[in-house]
């Protein structure tokens, strides 16, 4: 009786954190109590005797106080808490779950208790079909689900999964797509559980009361604990060169190079290691992150978004110059004056500028010798030259002026830091890589070195909406045989991970589109209106219905295509005594109402997606110009946002459109 608790479970962690913060204190100050002394009288631990005896051999209860209990699994080397509740929820959980090691596996278990299930024979395959109880066994199936799971067919099958433990669901549900799953290792220790990633994505383990203490006191999230194996696999890996990690949204790719940013820091104490992204917000969210897993960050950790960091580096370098977006009238007006002579429609002059600003093409032997494969309008060797001729005088208009595009302030940091002007970081990881073109990536990859643990990538390709898909192997970057990639969901239910893949287009390679979520909701509604006002009291509706569920305002989001619609939107519920604000206003109390852009890198439990329809997704008026290569492209990046829109979501799913439905809607492109 006297030894202590070994290990915190995850099904613990998150019933601990469902109770208010007075009872959590009262739970932490017990689980010490009982760390200290197991046998101490004010606990009165005691076996559930009332269970059956397979669980009341290792099932017991804790007394918090006159109204909470704490319920305890005994493995013969200590404890080790699985939930905590009000007096009769937490026994009822003791009742319908079981608690074991598997005897396959060595893992630890915590899953529902299975009622017995009446097989009805029916004309349709079961799900595992040609697969033997063996091998379900030998995956880590508690016995009493083996033979209901080799009869199932589909709606049975996904029933009975859900009340298994994460990685057995995660087995089957690859076993139920056609993959052959591999048998995982034999753990027959508490040591090796404890050291093997399997384990690790199961219990916090503890060594003493410090460590408890420590656990308990500091505000962890569930993503800062409980790692997948494929997770800690990637974030621990000594890389000999370039790596990078893809997945779904969801899939946990920040979290990934948040743990690695703090493994790396820890690797390399003495050495500045950057964590960069796309936008000061995304760089904000990472930074509350790792502080949220640090604590005060290390001197040698720096996380800052690529462009503040690069427009700091250009001051230092002496530069002084304006910078010009392309959208900038007088960016367009000496663009059209210097090009207006070559018959070329002003929408390819504007695309050819910009692949020869990316990829720092600033003389004619660099942009002669480009290959320009894909670009849909072929050009001979004199039209190069005459498009490099009119650029080169339309750069030197700009200078005159004082002005300099970014992707050329990108291209002269490189140059500085190549030069030995400005300082290398030990390591760079970059989150939401998939939004940076050539200039980025190859400033990124002069600021550190090509070696060990030199360079760490995380994207999805499906999120891309600001860039083309990029050359890594034209760039120099060489990922081959260090690239991973992430495919278990832990945001979104299977229902809203399904509509949001369908939104993808085809060419998408397959294997980028196995995605596996674990959690099941309600079936996403997709409305179709024939007036803006109908579809407003809608949406107005729908959120009234998520209020009333138990929603919290600031848990929903609504996107919209255009800021003008955000605004009415906000507009609209407020006037219906639903708080909300627009995000590109200020900051917002109630209902998060945002572009599609605005909603990258966020999550909510419920999100409306309104006027998906024709006109909006595509946005019309930015294909009008285009043809060919450069519409296609432009149309991707439109799919691709209506997916990011749609995957922000958690449980529930809203989409309205007036009039005709988005083309994207139908389906695959």
């Amino acid at each position: 009786m006297g030894t202590p608790v070994i290990g915190l479970s995850e099904s613990f962690w998150k019933a601990r954190k469902a109770l208010t913060p007075e009872e959590q204190s009262l739970v932490d100050h017990s689980l010490m109590k009982f760390m200290e002394n197991p046998e101490h009288p004010g606990l009165r631990l005691h076996r559930l005797d009332a269970l059956p005896k397979s669980k009341a051999k290792v099932l017991w209860s804790l007394r918090v106080n006159d109204d909470i209990r704490m319920i305890l699994y005994r493995h013969e080397t200590g404890w080790i808490p699985v939930y905590v509740d009000h007096h009769d929820p937490a026994y009822d959980w003791a009742r319908r779950h079981e608690v074991e090691v598997n005897a396959k596996t060595g893992e630890l278990q915590i899953y529902r208790t299975i009622e017995q299930v009446k097989v009805v024979t029916r004309e349709v395959r079961p799900v595992l079909a040609g697969h033997s109880r063996e091998y379900l066994l030998d995956l880590g199936v508690p016995e009493s689900y083996v033979d209901p799971l080799l009869m199932a067919e589909e709606g049975q099958f996904e029933e009975l999964i859900s009340g298994l433990s994460a990685l057995v669901q995660e087995r089957l549900l690859e076993l139920a797509t056609g993959r052959l799953v591999p048998v995982p290792p034999r753990l027959r220790t508490i040591e090796e559980l404890a050291n093997h990633p399997l384990g690790r994505q199961q219990l916090l383990f503890l060594r003493n009361l410090e460590e408890l203490k420590r656990a308990l006191s500091y505000p962890w999230e569930q993503w800062m604990v409980f790692l997948h194996p494929a997770q800690r696999e990637v974030v621990e890996q000594t890389f000999r060169g370039p790596a990078r990690v893809t997945g779904s949204a969801g899939t946990g790719k920040t979290v990934v190079v948040v743990h690695r940013a703090k493994v790396l820091a820890e690797r390399y104490p003495e050495e500045p290691i950057l964590v960069t992204t796309f936008n000061r917000f995304l760089a904000a969210r990472l930074r509350r992150a790792l502080e949220q897993l640090m604590g005060q960050l290390p001197p040698n950790l720096e996380v800052e978004n690529l462009h503040a960091l690069a427009h700091r580096l250009y001051g230092k370098l002496g530069g002084t110059a304006k910078l010009i977006p392309e959208t900038d009238a007088i960016f367009r007006e000496l663009l059209h004056t210097h090009t207006q002579s070559l018959g070329f429609p002003y929408a390819f002059l504007l695309s050819e500028h910009a692949l020869l600003d990316s990829h720092g093409l600033y003389t004619w032997e660099a942009y002669r010798s480009f290959p320009r494969v894909g670009r849909g309008v072929p050009l001979t060797a004199r039209q190069r030259l005459a498009l490099f001729q009119v650029f080169q005088a339309f750069w030197q208009d700009l200078e005159a002026q004082g002005f300099l595009t970014f992707q050329r302030l990108l291209h002269e940091v490189r140059k500085g830091v190549e030069e030995g002007k400005l300082p290398r970081y030990r390591a760079i990881l970059v989150d939401e890589t998939q939004d940076f073109g050539p200039a980025e990536l190859l400033l990124v990859k002069s600021l550190a070195p090509v070696e060990e643990d030199g360079l760490f990538f995380a994207l999805d390709p499906a999120q891309r909406i600001y860039r083309s898909p990029l050359p890594w192997q034209a760039l120099g970057l060489d990922i081959r045989g260090r690239s991973r990639r992430l495919k278990v969901n832990y945001r979104s239910t299977r229902q809203v991970v399904g509509l949001a893949e369908r939104i993808l287009p085809k060419k998408l390679e397959e294997e980028q589109r196995e995605v596996l979520s674990l959690l099941q909701g309600p079936e996403p509604e997709v409305r179709g209106f024939t007036r803006e006002e109908e579809a407003l009291e809608e949406l107005a509706r729908w959120i009234r219905w998520l209020l009333g569920l138990g929603c919290e305002p600031r848990e929903i989001a609504v996107f919209a295509r255009v800021r003008e619609l955000v605004r009415k939107l906000a507009d609209y519920l407020n006037h219906r005594d639903i708080p909300a604000g627009a995000a590109e206003e200020s900051e917002v109390e109630g209902v998060y109402c945002s572009t599609a852009h605005g909603g990258k890198g966020l999550e909510f439990r419920a999100v409306a997606l309104f006027g998906a329809q024709k006109g909006l997704f595509p946005l019309e008026s930015l294909l009008r110009d285009l043809e060919g290569e450069e519409r296609a492209v432009q149309e991707e990046k439109e799919r691709h946002l209506l997916y990011v829109a749609l995957s922000r979501a958690r449980e529930h799913l809203w989409v309205g459109y007036v009039g005709e439905p988005s083309p994207f809607l139908g389906g695959e492109g």
